[in-house]
């Protein structure tokens, strides 16, 4: 059975609820921040900073985890590995700006951050979520910043040839610990291969990148976001190459959608950011980011920009399928 997501990019009647609902606290903070272009400073908003939970107001910092190694969404100054660039760190300064708190990165593997939002080392994960409708109801907030279709990572030239799910049948692929491709590639490995008498997607599961062992030959490939992939080989073209899915199959399994993570324990927050996030998408800031890395595509419909878009759970409510 196939459980993962369906491709959600175009509006949903379902949605436009939430929508209506966001845009209406909108329309207060609008004459609070003007339009602006990129790099340049929003104005603060009482109201969206009053949302925020007292304690980050009291410290006026929000703690975020992510790997710094996502580019263009998240990756490594090239002259200081402790700071964060690219589309998340971009985004979450005009929304700091917007609250009247700094957001603070902590380059943190995807396999320590559910814990440590769970523990509350962190405030929110940011750069490598994936929205699903499971992660939405059953385990932590969610607020789509980003869409796009999935890619393989290959060595240079693509020598086995890589494209659909087809492709990919007897091959050898890998993953990060905990994240969500393992159940696509199950689910794709029974649609497309052994179901047609192909051998079975191969899937090895990595702590951190799956770069060395795609080198060593341990592996024929990762999967990713094609926009994640394609910034590592555009780094490293001698070593790999970025091929992207074919939209239609990509979608089949997958939502295409990245998120800002937000524990269930903290819906003030996730409330907060969301709305914040509207302000930029609606005073173009969000799309002046989104040009500067080329990435215009990757902006979600309205409609999605909002908190658990898939569901329409509310922040902070746990419910069963």
């Amino acid at each position: 059975m196939n459980t993962a997501q369906p491709h959600t990019r175009i509006s949903s009647r379902a949605l436009s609820g939430i929508a209506a609902a966001s845009l209406l606290l909108l329309a207060g903070c609008a004459g609070q921040s003007e339009a602006e272009g990129p790099g340049e400073t929003q104005d603060f908003s009482q109201e969206l900073h009053d949302m925020l939970p007292e304690h980050i107001r009291a410290a006026g910092v929000i703690s975020v985890a992510g790997a710094f190694d996502n580019p263009p969404n998240l990756y490594a100054d090239t002259t200081d590995t402790t700071k964060a660039n690219g589309i998340a760190p971009d985004l979450a300064e005009a929304m700091g700006e917007l609250l009247g708190v700094e957001f603070q990165w902590v380059n943190t593997q995807w396999p320590g951050q559910l814990p440590g939002l769970d523990a509350g080392t962190y405030d929110l994960i940011w750069g490598q979520a994936s929205v699903t409708e499971e992660r939405e109801r059953e385990i932590i907030d969610l607020i789509p910043y980003t869409q796009t279709v999935l890619g393989w990572l290959v060595p240079a030239g693509n020598p086995l040839d890589l494209s659909g799910w087809e492709s990919a049948c007897g091959k050898r692929i890998g993953i990060t610990v905990g994240a969500i491709f393992a159940e696509i590639l199950a689910d794709a490995s029974e649609d497309y291969c052994t179901s047609q008498g192909q051998p079975a997607i191969e899937v090895s599961e990595f702590q951190g990148s799956e770069h060395t062992a795609i080198l060593s030959n341990n592996i024929d490939a990762g999967i990713d976001s094609y926009p994640v992939l394609s910034g590592t080989a555009n780094e490293h073209p001698d070593d790999f190459t970025a091929v992207q899915m074919p939209e239609d199959e990509s979608f089949e399994y997958y939502s295409g959608l990245a998120g800002i993570g937000i524990s269930k324990q903290n819906p003030e927050l996730a409330n907060a950011l969301a709305e914040a996030m509207l302000v930029l998408y609606e005073n173009g800031s969000l799309e002046s980011i989104y040009a500067e890395y080329d990435a215009v595509d990757q902006i979600p419909d309205t409609e999605l920009i909002g908190v658990n878009p898939l569901t329409q759970t509310p922040a902070g409510e746990i419910e069963s399928a």
